[in-house]
């Protein structure tokens, strides 16, 4: 049987939220001493028009994942050429693959999902969302950063300074918010919501630290594909939520 080789990211995320996608996998050994240790599923599973596909891997070299069923394997080296194609991480760490963000859109909006380019919050933001220059939300280097508060509608982020530049992020708030249901961040790879694009819920609390309420964390996007051989780090240039 023909092996495909992917690279997968380690779900180092699961206790946070918002997981990692299907990229590269995290060295243990750089583990620090607290760090939390979530052991790989034995399956690969993703959905896409609304089948959900699932495949047994191993290990080789500790890095790369074999998918050993030829027919899934074939599904997702095909997505991964879509040039429009919308990644959707669900809060669980569930990941849903669309033909388009127009698709992704449609299939929310069937479930209650509306856009949010128009939405007035009539008590104010629920959430805050911060974009950062460099991974680990610029603690270990110094960096740019911006306050986003939703509704977000950002065409492109040259106002910002901070085109192809974010490698991480985080949506949280001071306090509990009142209701995060189906809230979600879509991060598109070119200006005015084209190309490529990768969408996080906000969907329930993962973590207080020090006060402060997170309900989603990306701490790399170097650790998402855009598509084989591209991941997303340095290459966003358009923001939109939705809820």
């Amino acid at each position: 049987m023909r092996k495909i080789t992917i690279l997968i990211a380690l779900f180092i995320g699961v206790m946070l939220g918002c997981q990692n996608s299907d990229l590269e996998l995290v060295p243990t050994e750089n583990l620090q001493s607290n760090d939390p240790f979530i052991p790989l599923r034995e399956t690969f599973d993703f959905t896409y028009n609304g089948k959900t596909y699932s495949s047994p891997f191993y290990m080789e070299n500790d890095t790369l994942m074999i998918l050993e069923d030829e027919e899934v394997a074939a599904v997702y080296n095909r997505l991964q050429e879509l040039p429009e194609l919308a990644t959707y991480v669900a809060s669980n760490g569930d990941i849903e693959y669309y033909n388009s963000y127009e698709e992704l859109e449609m299939n929310k909006q069937s479930k209650g999902v509306k856009n949010k380019n128009a939405i007035s919050r009539i008590f104010g933001p629920s959430y805050e969302i911060y974009i950062y220059e460099h991974a680990d939300y610029n603690t270990l280097r110094q960096g740019r950063k911006a306050l986003l508060i939703p509704p977000v509608a950002i065409p492109h982020l040259d106002a910002y300074g901070m085109n192809d530049m974010i490698s991480s992020f985080t949506a949280g708030a001071h306090n509990l918010m009142y209701s995060s249901n189906g809230e979600g961040i879509t991060f598109f790879r070119n200006p005015d919501y084209k190309a490529q694009s990768i969408t996080f819920t906000v969907n329930g609390l993962t973590s207080v630290e020090s006060g402060y309420y997170y309900y989603c964390k990306v701490r790399n996007f170097h650790d998402y594909k855009v598509k084989k051989g591209i991941n997303w780090n340095d290459r966003i240039s358009s923001i939109k939520t939705f809820e």
